[in-house]
């Protein structure tokens, strides 16, 4: 007996070294009882069966099962955050702060997972949308960050910071990171930022190279509004970009709104997970 009935399978597109894996996963859910759905990027790696888009599986599933690294997590969490589904992840790419499950021979983490035995974590995620003229442009969402740059090399951007509607300032840098304690340890984390536990839900501003002394890292409460007003000419070459994999064209004048989803998304880690310990690993402390 297990504690999920219906679970699907997560993999990078076409990500055929992810292959055996899948399949071992697949065979250790048909010994569980599970209904198992896959989703459209398996396609190919498993005989005879269907694949089916996000929304299936969000809509059946009471658990989705990531194979990958943690940009593969990132990209299904942004898909089923709207649906309540819980994830987990399985890694199989280098190591991971968010895909903790190890795929050995008998998958024992998961099964265990499977049965109930787990630690429930709920991260914080953020929605962005690019306003221009009064009109939303474009909307998406981010787990790590959501960051403001130019395209152009060497070529830095001219903004205005409002939180809550409070001007805050005017800067001069090569972008802007607004992440969440999941993605402090990021892009924001190799730009100086500040480690956040995840547990802590607040939001992080982290300028990129700013031309400025003064300029810090600011953590604001979970519950801001965080605007970024582009101001320079150089704005035709800038773009928000969500998680590292979503790009949004974004001109002069124009407002990122960077605020919280509604709703929280919910990983399962194995029984012994360790904050720590995968800092300690991670970054090779001692």
């Amino acid at each position: 007996m297990t504690a999920f009935s219906t679970v699907g399978l997560v993999v990078r597109q076409q990500d055929h070294s992810v292959a055996d894996t899948l399949k071992d996963i697949h065979a250790l859910l048909e010994r569980k009882g599970c209904v198992t759905r896959f989703e459209h990027g398996t396609d190919g790696m498993v005989d005879d069966v269907e694949t089916v888009g996000f929304d299936t599986i969000g809509e059946q599933c009471d658990l989705a099962i990531v194979i990958g690294g943690d940009g593969t997590l990132l990209s299904a969490a942004r898909d089923l955050v709207d649906f309540d589904v819980p994830l987990v992840g399985v890694n199989r790419g280098r190591l991971g702060f968010l895909t903790d499950v190890h795929p050995d021979e008998n998958l024992l983490q998961l099964a265990a997972i499977l049965e109930g035995d787990y630690v429930p974590d709920e991260r914080l995620m953020l929605r962005m949308d690019v306003e221009r003229d009064g009109e939303v442009m474009s909307t998406d969402s981010a787990f790590n960050d959501v960051v403001i740059r130019n395209t152009q090399m060497l070529r830095i951007v001219d903004f205005e910071v409002y939180i809550d509607g409070s001007f805050v300032n005017h800067q001069r840098a090569d972008g802007i990171i607004v992440s969440t304690p999941s993605g402090s340890t990021a892009y924001s984390l190799s730009n100086g930022g500040p480690i956040v536990n995840p547990q802590l839900q607040g939001i992080i501003l982290q300028p990129i190279c700013p031309h400025t002394l003064s300029s810090r890292p600011l953590v604001v409460p979970e519950d801001c509004t965080i605007e970024i007003v582009v101001c320079d000419d150089g704005a035709p070459n800038a773009q928000a970009v969500c998680d590292g994999q979503l790009y949004h064209h974004v001109q002069r004048d124009d407002i990122v709104r960077v605020r919280r989803k509604r709703r929280h998304l919910t990983l399962l880690h194995p029984s012994d997970y360790d904050y720590f310990q995968i800092l300690r690993a991670k970054l090779n402390w001692r």
